[in-house]
């Protein structure tokens, strides 16, 4: 029973450690990292995002998952090398409906994917949830659909606000700049 008990404590501590640390131990003022950013609505979901997942489409890695941080329906993560990725899945809990994965689909990407060529900011876009209706006894489904607001400056602005590490990074300056070119 101990030794149970000790392995599922030992998979959750690895489950935990495998969620976060989205940057694969790179450093965030790597001259080849991106910036990949988006935003989703969940005022009609189950529950708030607290996390989300890029997976790397191409070139092919043993890692495709890259964690992303997440304020307020905003996703972001610094530490993306040049390739093709897409957004995977959404996380969220609350305590009435429990723990909520919302898994992407994984063909064509639609418009939540991202080619980086070279290194750069780039937006995935913003998005709003949508049930999707079903039959009584079928499994819920969800989708997600393009919204023009917030745009790109705006949430720029919000990630340059709300993340201290960024602050103190050579993004700070790129975020700025890239504001300066969207509001001309």
């Amino acid at each position: 029973m101990k030794i149970r008990i000790g392995l599922l404590l030992l998979a959750g501590v690895l489950a935990l450690a495998g969620c976060g640390g989205g940057g694969h131990g790179r450093n965030i003022n790597d001259p080849s990292n991106s910036l990949v950013f988006g935003y989703v609505d969940m005022a009609e979901a189950p529950t708030k995002v607290t996390g989300a997942q890029i997976r790397q489409v191409a070139p092919p890695t043993d890692k495709p998952y890259w964690g992303t941080d997440v304020k307020d329906g905003l996703f972001y993560t610094y530490y993306l090398p040049p390739g093709s990725y897409q957004l995977a899945t959404l996380h969220g809990s609350s305590f009435l409906r429990g723990e909520h994965q919302y898994n992407l689909g994984r063909q064509g990407g639609g418009d939540t994917a991202v080619r980086i060529d070279k290194p750069g900011i780039y937006f995935l876009g913003a998005y709003k949830y949508k049930t999707v209706k079903t039959g009584m006894f079928e499994q819920s489904k969800f989708g997600i659909e393009r919204v023009a607001t917030p745009g790109e400056a705006e949430l720029l602005q919000k990630l340059l606000e709300s993340d201290a590490e960024l602050k103190n990074s050579v993004w700070a300056d790129k975020i700025r700049q890239r504001i300066a070119r969207l509001k001309k």
